[in-house]
Formats: structure tokens, sequence, C-alpha cells
């Protein structure tokens, strides 16, 4: 049998491993004094503590969020205040206009031509519209008395 294990073979490298090891550990006091002066210096330094990227990136975004919290940004306008709006054509007419109106606006865009698969939410949405309405008409009787 060709695949068989071989003790001798093994044990041969294993003994040429030994004596190569042993050759190279046979070095002169010099190699070995050298050695453990290098050692002893690197032991010595001082060890310099780096931060990694990682953390100056967080601590750049940190800052960057701190900054823009800080600057003072845009005035920001009362929501029901008239917002502009510019109309589709070339001489840039603006016209104001509340959110109210904007959103009556979108509404009435949104409802025109609407697909079969969207009309039962169309209903919906008109049935909570007039019980809407039928609250503010109940709210302002309330108050009128």
């Amino acid at each position: 049998m060709a695949d068989e294990f071989d003790d001798r073979d093994l044990k041969s490298t294993l003994n040429a491993w030994r004596k190569s090891a042993d050759e190279e550990a046979e070095r002169d006091d010099w190699f070995w004094s050298r050695q453990r002066a290098q050692i002893v210096s690197r032991m010595n330094q001082p060890k310099v503590r780096r931060i990694p990227t990682l953390a100056w990136a967080g601590i750049a975004a940190t800052v960057a969020v701190g900054v823009a919290l800080i600057v003072p940004g845009q005035k920001v306008t009362n929501p029901k205040s008239p917002v502009a709006v510019t109309s589709g054509n070339s001489d840039q007419t603006s016209a104001e206009m509340t959110d109210h109106e904007l959103m009556q606006q979108l509404q009435e865009t949104m409802n025109q031509n609407v697909p079969d698969a969207l009309q039962p939410g169309s209903n919906l949405q008109q049935v909570m519209e007039n019980r809407q309405s039928g609250k503010t008409v109940s709210k302002a009787k309330e108050i009128t008395q």
C-alpha cells in the first residue's frame, strides 16, 4: 500500500527540523545581547496613544451638529400667514393665498379624474368633510347661545 502512513519519514523530518532549530539557536552572545537591548528600549519608550480615525469622524460630526444648532437659521414664518404661490406663467406673477385655499386647490386637483381604485377613498373623504363641517356649524351655534 502506497498510501500508508510512514513513521520513519515523519521522524526524519522532525529530526531535521530540530537540528536546524538548534543550529539557529546557537548564536553568539553579541546577538542575544543586542536582542535584549532592543526589547528593553521598546519597553521603555512612551506609548503614543492616537485617537482612531473613526473617533475623529464622530467628533467632527458632533461639532458640525453643535454649530448648526447654535448658528441662527432662517426665521420660521407663521403657518397661518398667506403663502405666495407662483403660477406657471413665464411672467412669474405671484398670488397670495392662505394655507386653507392651497389645500382646497390641491384637493380639487386630486379629485379630478380619480381612478376607480381610489374612488372609495374619495367617498370616505367627502363623508369626513361633511361631518367636520357639521361639527363646526354646531360649535358655532353653541358659542352664539
